[in-house]
This record gives C-alpha cells, structure tokens and sequence, in this order.
C-alpha cells in the first residue's frame, strides 16, 4: 500500500504572529493594518482555518505596507513583521493547500479507486481549480488579489474530486496486480505452447486487453493532466519533510517512492513477459 497522507501535526507548518498594543492599535487606526490584526487577534481569528489564514497573510503585508506611520519605532516594527510575512506566504500557501480538510479527503486512499469507466471529462472542474491554484502561487512574489470565495471553491473541488487519493489506491492495485502476474509468466517455457497457451491468450484478451487495458490508458490520460499541476503545487507550496515525502508518490520523475514510476515499470514488465512466452509459441494477437 502507498504512504498516506501525514497526520496534521506534521503537515503544518508553524507561521509567526504580532500583537499590537492598545496604544499602538489606536495610532494605526488612520490605516488597515489595526483592523486586519484586530480581525486575526479576535476569539474567531485564533481558529481561523489555514486557508482564511493564508487570505489573512496577504491582507495583513498589504495593509502595513500601505500603510504611512509617523512613528519612526512602530514604522520599523511593522517594516520588520511585512518582511517576515513576505518571507512566510510560501508556508502560508502550502499550508492552506495541503493542511485542510479539503486535502484529507483529495489524498484519502479509503475512497476506493477511480472509477472503471473515469475519463478526462470529469475532472476539467479540477483541471480549473489546480491551474487558478497555480496561478496564486506563482504570483506570490507581486501579493495577489485573491477572490476569497473562489479560492474557497477551488479548494472544494480538491475535496469533491477525491482524486490523488484514489489515483494513488488504484495505481499501487494495479502495479501489485502486473507484478504478480508478470511473476507467474515469467516461469513460462515452451512447455506451455499448444492448447495451454490457447487458453491462455483468451484470458489475456479477456482480463487485460479488453478491462484493464483500457482502464490504464484513461488513468494514464487523467494523470499526465493532473499530476504536473499537482507537483508544481507542491513545489511553490513550502510543505513539510514529511509532507515532501508523502508527494514524491506523485513524481512523474526518477526520484525514489514514486508510485507512479512502479507502476510504469510494472507495465513495462507486464508487457515484455507476455511478448517473451507469445513470441516462443509464435502467437499473435488481433490487438
């Protein structure tokens, strides 16, 4: 089985706070700054999830960098707290991406496998949601505009697609599946050539050629789309070691506990053993 995703513990990442003093608080009443800190300080705003928090980040380096203070020291405090903020939107991001509750669902592996007859057409609504995801990430450095609302529905089309965590399922179940039949036709010899071997090209016809051929060639097709903007999220989302790891199941290059890879190579093996014992019996198929 694939690792799952890590408990919360591990997967946040901790971000810095400020307090502003009643005196303090008062002086920048001319500005945002004490109204978005006041929001965050507030009994709701000590729960806020991670990605009201992360909208919250933004809102806060926006404020205090618009923000004119005639009090030299205060000025310097608050230029010192943007600084960090600035340094902390990567942490804020991937925490509001692969810390919430829409991501314990999207990873989930208890939500079974994709579908037998899933396509490309049902995942565009995610296709849309990954690529605005994206975009937020990689504008980070020029503090974008959020829409919160849309953010928030883009989250929960994560959730509703439940889709890496039963990409993740299926692949490990199929790549255990060729590897346990390359296993046993691997021990072929041409003893089996004749009416073994007959019966043994309509079960391949029958199990592989005809269901699960095809079913890999729609998650192939799904995951070439989705896996890119998947791991580019990760990479712009400063995550956790352990989340780090978790995602390298993910990688569509050679990096080690890439479950994706196991499962090419397990394909690939697939196939060169049934060549292998087709070829000794000088059998051909129609597909």
């Amino acid at each position: 089985m694939p690792s799952r995703l890590p408990p919360k513990r591990l997967r946040q990442q901790a971000l810095s706070t400020f307090d502003i003093g009643l005196l303090d608080f008062l002086s920048l009443q001319q500005c945002d700054v004490g109204t978005v800190a006041g929001k965050k300080n507030s009994i709701l705003g000590k729960v806020m999830p991670d990605s009201q928090r992360f909208l919250y980040e933004l809102d806060i380096i926006r404020a205090i960098e618009s923000c004119e203070v005639t009090d030299r020291e205060l000025a310097e405090s608050l230029y010192q707290v943007a600084q960090k903020k600035w340094l902390e939107l990567p942490i804020a991001f991937g925490n509001a991406i692969f810390q919430g509750e829409e991501s314990d669902a999207f990873f989930s592996l208890s939500n079974g496998f994709l579908p037998l007859n899933y396509s490309t057409e049902h995942q565009q609504e995610l296709l849309n949601a990954l690529n605005r995801l994206i975009v937020i990430g990689e504008n980070l450095e020029s503090l974008p505009i959020v829409d919160g609302d849309r953010f928030e529905n883009d989250l929960k089309a994560l959730l509703n697609s439940e889709y890496a965590g039963r990409l993740l399922y299926s692949l490990s179940r199929i790549t255990s599946y060729l590897n346990q039949v390359s296993h046993e036709v691997s021990a072929l010899d041409q003893k089996v050539c004749g009416a073994p071997m007959a019966y043994l090209s309509q079960q391949f016809e029958r199990h592989y050629v005809k269901a699960l051929q095809p079913y890999m060639g729609r998650i192939n097709s799904s995951a070439y789309e989705v896996l890119p903007l998947l791991n580019r999220l990760a990479e712009l989302g400063k995550v956790s070691s352990e989340t780090q790891v978790f995602m390298r199941q993910f990688s569509l290059q050679g990096v080690s506990g890439s479950v994706w890879l196991d499962y090419q190579e397990a394909s690939q093996k697939h196939a060169k053993q049934w060549s292998r014992v087709f070829g000794l019996c000088s059998v051909s198929l129609s597909s």
